[in-house]
């Protein structure tokens, strides 16, 4: 396993992208047929559950939405989490990062699709996350892929990125 490294902006912009997860989805429900809905609707539970437990900094709640062998990426060297301990770690440093409820996300595109016995959902969006009186935003990429077990869909790997110190191309 990979040494994990966490930068104070690193966590920060993991911590919105958790947060932005349940986000993404209203608008897919929506566009899915009428035979999808059903599923989609369900994912659509998950990441509302996630982000309330995420919000709320409930560890507990966040971690029952993981399976067992679950893995988030991010976007830096250093920036996996393995299985239940690491991912617990991880989140007990996001939770810093902000004030409980004081996130606000703004969805820029999404798309997602089930597959049978797994799901993927896809977003780019805006978040701003307030920690005491300072007020940060970043822009934040989340895949997410889920699979159903014993009738129920868990996460079982989460993808996030951002693009940090690069310069806009020339002409934006």
């Amino acid at each position: 396993m990979l040494e994990t490294v966490m930068l104070p902006r690193r966590k920060a912009v993991l911590a919105a992208a958790l947060g932005a997860m349940a986000f993404a989805t209203p608008a897919l429900a929506r566009e899915r047929k009428a035979g999808a809905a059903a599923e989609v609707d369900a994912l659509q539970a998950l990441l509302d559950s996630h982000d309330r437990a995420f919000s709320a900094h409930d560890i507990k709640g966040v971690l029952a939405l993981f399976a067992p062998r679950a893995t988030i990426l991010g976007t830096g060297p250093g920036e996996i989490w393995s299985g239940p301990a690491e991912i617990k770690d991880a989140y007990e440093h996001f939770f810093s990062d902000f004030d409980a409820g004081k996130q606000q996300v703004e969805v820029l595109w999404h798309d997602g699709h089930v597959l049978g016995r797994m799901a993927w959902l896809m977003s780019v969006t805006k978040v701003t996350m307030t920690k005491g009186t300072a007020t940060s935003e970043v822009g934040i990429n989340v895949s997410v892929v889920f699979e159903r077990s014993a009738g129920s869909w868990l996460i079982r790997a989460m993808h996030f990125s951002n693009l940090t110190g690069c310069p806009p191309p020339a002409g934006n």
